[in-house]
């Protein structure tokens, strides 16, 4: 059952790193039997109009993911959040990273029902409890001009962009669904953690 909104939400995994420390793209290691990506593409498609995977342009992604290549030259998530908007600027864009391996359909439910469509944004506090957590968001429609110029004055923080702007920030109920895994020292810690649940 879709989750209804005001407007338009889609979603978007944000999978266009270049997993240098990793050294294998992050979007394929499977921690639910499934590549990250087909995992993160099921989970948002019980709450988004449409889903999309965002991308290098030298990265190999099915089509049936729906890949949006990155339109811009920098090193950055703003890359595939901007490039989301420019492909449909009037909806919502729901941003998940593909390094955080327990974030499911009870967190992005969390996370909706408590989204503000009068802020640029909705988002968790980091695991520190003190910064936006900007990779796990609700981009609003109003988000698009603002984020362009922002990038325009040579910015390319997305967590700089929500400090600086009126974003609706919120405590998530376990910060351990925040857990980024981006080696192959912390991979192998997560699933003998993971195994042992």
């Amino acid at each position: 059952m879709k989750h209804t909104t005001a407007r338009t939400l889609n979603g978007l995994i944000l999978a266009g790193g270049k997993s240098l420390r990793m050294g294998q793209d992050k979007s394929l290691i499977e921690y639910h039997n499934v590549s990250q990506r087909e995992y993160l593409f099921a989970v948002l498609k019980n709450f988004c109009a449409a889903v999309f995977t965002s991308c290098k342009i030298t990265q190999t992604v099915p089509a049936r993911f729906n890949p949006l290549p990155d339109k811009f030259d920098f090193e950055s998530p703003l890359n595939g959040i901007l490039t989301a908007f420019a492909h449909d600027s009037i909806a919502a864009w729901l941003t998940v990273p593909v390094d955080m391996p327990l974030i499911d359909v009870e967190v992005i439910s969390y996370l909706i029902s408590r989204r503000d469509t009068s802020k640029v944004a909705t988002c968790f506090y980091d695991s520190d409890g003190k910064n936006p957590e900007p990779l796990i968001a609700i981009w609003e429609p109003r988000a698009h001009s603002l984020l362009s110029n922002f990038y325009k004055e040579g910015k390319i923080s997305p967590r700089d962009f929500l400090k600086q702007y009126n974003t609706h920030i919120i405590q998530i109920p376990d910060r351990n669904a925040l857990a980024n895994i981006n080696s192959p020292e912390e991979l192998e810690k997560f699933k003998a953690n993971f195994k042992n649940e």
